[in-house]
């Protein structure tokens, strides 16, 4: 009964982030696109076939291994539906040079290759994910641009073994694995390949965030990174302040009103519970290329605490 009861607020906390998603992809994307994934989603579940590919919305083609490699709302909305997306859309520059950190088969690493981008730098260490990494890139013509990278990032130099796990993208360093990788920090690693500065750097690594942020922060302390795109985690909440420390803003960015609501404090409550949507990754910019960064057009609000009566 205890295992039952403890389990019952992690379901439901997991069933309330779907229904938040499910709605906002909705708004995205609209109906019609809505019904088509729904349907696509079923026939691929029928089939189960071993891989596929998608074709999504906004141009690119994402082959995939099925269903191990593909996360659901990819598939339901046939597109990038998180708010970062149409942000860098907005203020992307033919100069920039992007790094993905956990590029996994190159959702965003495709993304950023199809902006007015000079470079990507894709770092991914499983060999499952790097084969269709490299596939995708070749598929969708950006070879040219994107640059693949078979490491991985923590805060300290090794050699260490890596678990691909049932969803891939939720793969890491692990004792239990069996393929040994090169592990590197960012920053000693940009340094080797002569990346001073990067004008966008992605981190999504499955919950390692705070490793791979420690082994970055003589980078990230004299402001190597323009744009950080963060996934959301309560053990990174820490870095939040510290980056702060180094200059960085954090925002979340509303497409449908073009506001960047700016988080000015960095508990769990003030960064996770006043989202003004379902968001999963944060943004930051440092302060010393916000104006030139941040479109004039695009409104800044600071997120605001709710009254709490006592």
């Amino acid at each position: 009964m205890t295992g039952t009861a403890t389990s019952i607020p992690a379901f439901w906390r997991k069933a309330q982030n779907w229904a938040d998603k499910a709605r906002w992809g909705f708004r995205v994307v609209g109906v019609s696109e809505t019904l088509r994934g729904a349907a696509r989603m079923s026939y691929l579940y029928l089939r189960r076939p071993k891989s596929s590919e998608l074709q999504l919305r906004s141009g690119q083609i994402l082959e995939f291994g099925f269903p191990h490699q593909v996360p659901k709302a990819l598939l339901m909305f046939g597109d990038f539906i998180d708010p970062e997306f149409p942000l860098l859309r907005r203020i992307a520059r033919p100069d920039w040079v992007v790094a993905d950190i956990g590029a996994a088969i190159g959702q965003f690493t495709l993304f950023a290759a199809t902006l007015p981008v000079t470079s990507v730098h894709a770092f991914e260490p499983g060999a499952v994910n790097v084969a269709v990494l490299a596939r995708n890139v070749e598929h969708n013509g950006v070879g040219g641009r994107v640059h693949i990278h078979k490491l991985a990032f923590s805060s300290e130099e090794s050699e260490s073994y890596f678990e691909t796990t049932a969803r891939t993208w939720m793969g890491g360093l692990s004792d239990t694995g069996t393929e040994l990788v090169s592990v590197r920090t960012l920053t000693a690693e940009f340094e080797r390949l002569g990346l001073d500065r990067v004008s966008v750097l992605k981190i999504n690594v499955a919950g390692y965030e705070p490793k791979v942020l420690e082994g970055a922060d003589r980078f990230l302390a004299r402001g190597g990174a323009d744009v950080l795109v963060l996934l959301l985690g309560l053990a990174s909440l820490p870095w939040y302040g510290k980056l702060a420390a180094y200059g960085y803003r954090f925002f979340y960015y509303h497409p449908n009103e073009n506001v960047l609501y700016e988080v000015v404090a960095f508990d769990a409550d003030a960064v996770l519970a006043y989202r003004p949507w379902p968001a999963r990754n944060i943004v930051a910019i440092h302060q010393g290329v916000a104006k030139t960064v941040i479109d004039p057009s695009i409104q800044i609000r600071r997120i605001q605490r709710k009254a709490t009566s006592g």
